[in-house]
């Protein structure tokens, strides 16, 4: 059986990131979870991985050693190219318009305080910061923040743009605003510090795995 798997954090997208979530933090023993890691990661249905030979498991399993190295994902890019076209992030929260901040606290609302909930709403937030530019005859020009256009936005973030892109840019924003919103009565900041336990609890998973195998 042919397996095709990412080699690095650039092949695995947004959308493949939430659904190795819950197989990953899963009480499961890592053996058991490996077949689901597969399967999510190749698209083959799990029938067919659980068909797979031990020692092709061995194998597999040092293919994806990458996914002990999350903690490594820091690098905040400015801009960047998904699918064909450049997006920006501004990171001066003070350039934000007034729609983005209240689409990004709703979206955060959404997940009420649960890791899951945070980690399946991932695109819903990075769409509130990911901002498509504007192709001009002599480069490009940063686009400006359009609520209308987010549905677009996070369909391509959840189907296109990789975890090694976003997953800074996400650790980023919650942790500035743990501290922007610790102030703020209505909402207070404990929905974002556990956000970012939720950064912490995905890091040891993954640290677990590839010793583990």
């Amino acid at each position: 059986m042919r397996i095709t798997l990412p080699n690095s954090w650039d092949g695995i997208t947004v959308g493949q990131f939430q659904d190795l979530y819950p197989v990953l933090v899963s009480e499961s023993k890592l053996v058991e979870r490996v077949p689901a890691l597969i399967s999510v990661l190749s698209g083959l249905p799990l029938q067919d991985v659980m068909k797979i030979k031990i020692e092709e498991y061995r194998k597999i399993s040092k293919a994806l050693s990458f996914l002990d190295t999350l903690d490594t994902l820091t690098d905040v890019r400015d801009s960047f190219k998904v699918d064909g076209d450049r997006y920006s992030v501004d990171t001066n929260i003070s350039n934000m318009c007034g729609a983005q901040y209240m689409d990004f606290m709703h979206f955060l609302g959404e997940c009420k305080g649960d890791n899951n909930l945070v980690m399946q709403n991932l695109h819903n937030l990075l769409s509130c910061v990911v901002i498509k530019d504007e192709r001009k005859r002599w480069g490009y020009k940063r686009g400006e923040y359009d609520g209308s256009k987010i549905e677009v936005t996070r369909k391509l973030i959840k189907d296109k743009m990789p975890i090694s892109l976003a997953f800074p840019i996400a650790v980023f924003f919650w942790n500035l605003w743990q501290e922007s919103t610790k102030n703020i009565q209505d909402f207070g900041s404990s929905q974002l510090t556990k956000a970012e336990d939720l950064i912490k609890e995905v890091g040891k998973d993954l640290e677990g795995f590839g010793a583990g195998t």
